[in-house]
């Protein structure tokens, strides 16, 4: 029996959101229903599971789903419809894999026009192919045309432009491995001076500690009220890219609100909008995860396609099924952006209802995030920040005011 390896190593450098104005949309996306933020949020909520209800976590939704689509379009039967139904693609049914491939193909030309000068975005996914392994050409055609994968032979003995060490030592085995790579570096439409940072305490699960905040008044802040949570809205200079970060209410837990994402409360959150003035503080922090996607996709209900003698992936090659699937994740957030042009390109919100009464959003205890593209709703990053990583938490005395 054949294997088939996944790795997934997914990097996001996030400093900081912008205000230009990209129009939402509820328009369907070519070829089939893809509800990505009920996958995003079930994604996530295995993960964080998997890691522990005090520790970071953070998960690459559309990294992942890249992946499992495109091996969902080499898919036959009970395997594909599994792989369809994890994912959230369709109505329940079998989706015929040109639909599936036009789907991510809209998707990620919606990414790839987010990006510009101040929004860095690498979506690089490739096939890697031991000598003699020969993939239905169907397969490989939607891979390069849809999906954007660069098709490489691995040399006989997995290195150099072969098949990473990570890969091998998974499953040295592998005849085909998918790798899907995420690079973010996004800059904020209106940036957090760095003489604005100061040390204050978080309140983490395992105690206290002091880390240094990003501190920042804005005269139009963003602001979205649930039960649950409070949401703040970052925007990303020039580009519909977003990060919300949701911190759950006083009488509310981040459980609580792990519990509620999904498409419909997402929506609902961010038809409750308020304008005004805000004191905004957040901790700096970078964090990082590590999940095994078989463990996780098959507690969803994708286990098929792991098991040696049930997977299907005919239209690929014969005899083949998933032996490993891993990803790798990275998130790191702070004061980097713009500097006097923020606040001039702050000015373009015409809609929602401006309060005199200024609030506060100061996130000193775990929150939620995610970056997405704003016009279609689609999640790159969902993370938790239990406690701001080491690497942040040192003494922000002394820092400068970039220059301009």
């Amino acid at each position: 029996m054949k294997r088939l390896t996944l790795l997934l190593p997914l990097l996001a450098l996030a400093a900081a959101p912008a205000r230009a104005e990209y129009p939402a949309t509820n328009a369907p996306l070519p070829g089939v229903a893809w509800r990505q933020a009920d996958f995003a949020a079930e994604l996530y909520r295995h993960a964080a599971e998997a890691s522990g209800p005090d520790e970071n976590t953070v998960v690459s939704p559309w990294g992942a789903a890249s992946v499992f689509a495109l091996l969902q379009t080499g898919a036959h039967g009970e395997t594909a419809r599994e792989i369809a139904s994890v994912l959230q693609l369709g109505d329940g049914g079998n989706p015929a894999p040109d639909a599936v491939a036009a789907t991510f193909e809209k998707s990620r030309a919606a990414l790839l026009r987010a990006a510009g000068e101040d929004v860095k975005i690498e979506l690089a996914d490739s096939l890697l192919i031991r000598p003699g392994f020969k993939p239905e050409p169907d397969f490989l055609t939607r891979a390069e045309h849809s999906f954007g994968a660069a098709v490489r032979i691995a040399e006989n003995d997995g290195r150099g432009p072969g098949f990473p060490d990570s890969l091998l030592s998974e499953d040295p085995l592998a005849e085909l491995a998918v790798a899907d790579s995420v690079h973010l570096k996004a800059r904020w439409s209106e940036e957090f001076l760095k003489s604005g940072t100061s040390n204050r305490v978080f309140r983490a699960p395992g105690g206290n500690v002091e880390v240094p905040f990003l501190h920042s008044v804005r005269n139009l802040a963003e602001l979205y009220d649930a039960p649950e949570c409070c949401a703040l809205r970052l925007r990303y200079r020039f580009s519909p890219l977003e990060m919300l970060v949701l911190l759950p209410s006083p009488s509310n837990t981040v459980a609580d609100v792990e519990a509620k994402l999904g498409g419909p409360w997402l929506d609902g959150l961010l038809s409750r909008e308020w304008y005004g003035k805000a004191t905004i503080a957040m901790p700096k922090f970078d964090i990082r995860s590590e999940h095994d996607l078989k463990s996780l996709f098959s507690a969803a209900g994708m286990s098929g396609a792991f098991d040696e003698w049930d997977a299907d992936f005919g239209g690929i090659a014969p005899g083949i099924h998933l032996s490993a699937a891993v990803q790798k994740t990275a998130v790191s957030v702070d004061e980097e952006g713009t500097t006097a042009m923020a606040t001039t390109s702050a000015l373009g919100r015409p809609m929602g209802i401006l309060r005199k009464e200024p609030r506060e959003f100061i996130a000193d205890r775990p929150f939620l995030f995610l970056i997405r593209e704003s016009r279609i709703g689609l999640v790159l990053f969902l993370g938790k920040v239990c406690t701001p990583a080491a690497s942040h938490a040192d003494s922000a005395d002394g820092a400068k005011e970039p220059a301009p």
